[in-house]
């Protein structure tokens, strides 16, 4: 609700409103009516004949009759005090202005009387002018009740009464629901933070399980690769054997050759190369073991890391869910406060 911008209605219920103007009414035996800068808002509480079917069925004396209303609660409005005052159609009205937060936003009207003997022939003139028949409307001003003076004061204080009391249910009635939208904004703007925070939630714990399966799966590769380095090695002893029975293959040939004399010098040769080739299979096959052993401790070192990150994935996926649920906890109550 706008408070700077408030309506009659906004503050003060109609029924209500017609509830006390009706007891108004009854209490004093004059005509009652709330009204707003539109017109009226209520039903004409104890109407006489003369205004309600004549008056105010005319179009022109219903146009007179809501700028009497106005300019009659403007002119309490000014002086703080109720206005006493005769309406466009010779009667005695009053009026009090129902004023919320400095703002004018209606006022409650009385009377539809008068303070002595109708002049029929004022009368007829100001039938001629809103259209009226003027006899009928001369026998209607006759039944208007004549009130003193007094009486009239006393029930235009008494209006004026009801219209402050009004205002001030109607200004404390206004800040309430105008503190009571503002509060349900923030906890609407809290709870849709909260679900955002939820949702992200979610999605992390999500992210995070994805990751942990990603490291399963990277763990499943190294120890797939730890075992094919298990099986080169094995490959990679069988050709250091190989290459140590060479090279006494080839000390023993060289041994025969020495033996045969010249007849055996080519297969010395032969020997010779065969023990080169067994030392260069020994160095190589030494190398190849070297680097063995090196991805080997790599993939050690990598099993231990990654043994690692799935611990502290599988505590941070613990927390967050526990925020989550706490999170959808926080989220329930703000909707239950709501």
């Amino acid at each position: 609700m706008d408070i700077k911008n408030l309506t009659l209605l906004d503050v003060i219920d109609v029924r209500t409103l017609q509830a006390l103007q009706d007891s108004f009414a009854d209490a004093t035996g004059m005509a009652a009516l709330a009204t707003d800068a539109t017109g009226s808002v209520t039903h004409l509480s104890n109407p006489t004949e003369f205004c309600m079917d004549l008056t105010r069925r005319s179009p022109k004396g219903c146009e007179r009759c809501n700028k009497c209303d106005l300019q009659g609660g403007e002119a309490s409005s000014l002086t703080g005090k109720p206005s006493v005052y005769f309406c466009h159609g010779g009667l005695v009205d009053f009026a009090a202005p129902i004023i919320v937060n400095g703002q004018h936003i209606g006022s409650l009207i009385g009377g539809q009387v008068l303070t002595e003997e109708p002049d029929d022939d004022k009368f007829r003139r100001i039938a001629a002018e809103i259209g009226v028949d003027p006899e009928r409307y001369v026998r209607a001003v006759h039944k208007v009740p004549i009130v003193p003076k007094k009486q009239i004061d006393a029930s235009a204080n008494l209006l004026y009464q009801m219209a402050n009391a009004l205002s001030d249910v109607g200004y404390q009635r206004a800040l309430a629901q105008s503190k009571s939208e503002s509060q349900e904004a923030i906890v609407s703007e809290i709870q849709e933070r909260f679900t955002e925070i939820n949702t992200q939630t979610e999605e992390s714990v999500a992210a995070i399980r994805e990751l942990g399966e990603n490291f399963n799966a990277i763990k499943k590769a190294v120890a797939a690769s730890a075992k094919a380095v298990e099986s080169t090695d094995s490959i990679i002893k069988t050709i250091e054997n190989a290459s140590t029975q060479l090279t006494l293959i080839g000390f023993n040939a060289s041994i025969e050759a020495k033996r045969a004399g010249a007849a055996g010098q080519g297969f010395n040769v032969i020997a010779q190369e065969v023990r080169v080739l067994s030392d260069k299979n020994t160095k190589q096959t030494g190398e190849i073991e070297k680097t063995l052993y090196g991805i080997r401790k790599a993939m050690t070192d990598i099993n231990e890391q990654i043994n690692g990150v799935n611990s502290a994935i599988e505590q941070n996926s613990a927390v967050i869910e526990k925020l989550r649920e706490m999170l959808a906890d926080a989220s329930a109550l703000i909707s239950e406060i709501k």
